[in-house]
């Protein structure tokens, strides 16, 4: 068998359904990598997610419901890794670093998400990862209409809106600044922070009124800015 090409498939999770059970994005993303995974790519696989940003703590985690059916589709268990803390993908990046990649040296991996998500993911992953690491992607497909598809683009566009304020400033890979960023500013992982989850949520809403009357209007954000907040 020729020689591995990365050192880890990482599987990013996706929401599960109200019954614990996977959502077909996510069953998407293990077929996907099952498929990576029988090509010879890497000797394992990383499934990351404990849950949502803004979800109630689960019975099951995203990693642990992808391993279970991986197990199904082909994916055998001692290939498998689970990175339960995450809860974005932030949090996807950095803790199968630290808990996963770090530990073991192993610094070339293929990021396994739906198609729809790669842009942001890609952008995230080289923040918190930066030039030390080998990142590629291969895409889980989404058949969607294009309804759909539209307005999943347009909500991806508006949470990379919103990450570009919020950690653009960082530099890719700077390992202190994104500690920080972990431990001492985000909602989800930090013991306290100014920060909330209400309040990135309400800001990420703002966004997208505003880039929606671009959409409408074709004007320039900082004019469209101005209008709404002069009421027209």
């Amino acid at each position: 068998m020729p020689p591995h090409r990365a050192d880890a498939i990482v599987v990013l999770g996706t929401a599960l359904e109200e019954d614990g059970s996977l959502s077909l994005d996510a069953r998407r993303r293990v077929e996907r990598a099952a498929v990576v995974f029988a090509a010879g790519v890497a000797p394992r696989v990383i499934f990351s997610g404990y849950c949502g940003l803004t979800a109630p703590a689960p019975a099951c985690s995203e990693a642990a419901a992808m391993a279970d059916y991986a197990e199904r589709v082909g994916i055998p268990r001692e290939a498998m890794r689970l990175e339960e803390r995450s809860r974005d993908t932030i949090g996807n990046a950095y803790f199968v670093a630290r808990d996963h990649l770090a530990p073991h040296g192993w610094t070339s991996l293929r990021v396994v998400t739906s198609d729809f998500h790669v842009p942001r993911t890609a952008w995230v992953f080289d923040k918190v990862l930066g030039p030390a690491y080998d990142v590629a992607f291969s895409p889980a497909t989404t058949e969607l209409d294009g309804t759909v598809i539209a307005a999943r683009a347009r909500a991806e566009g508006d949470i990379t809106t919103f990450l570009m304020e919020w950690i653009g400033p960082i530099e890719a890979g700077d390992r202190d600044a994104v500690e920080r960023l972990i431990w001492e500013e985000h909602p989800a992982y930090a013991p306290s922070s100014a920060l909330t989850t209400q309040s990135i949520r309400e800001r990420i809403e703002e966004i997208a009124r505003v880039h929606r009357v671009v959409e409408t209007h074709g004007l320039r954000p900082q004019q469209a800015r101005q209008e709404r907040e002069a009421g027209l």
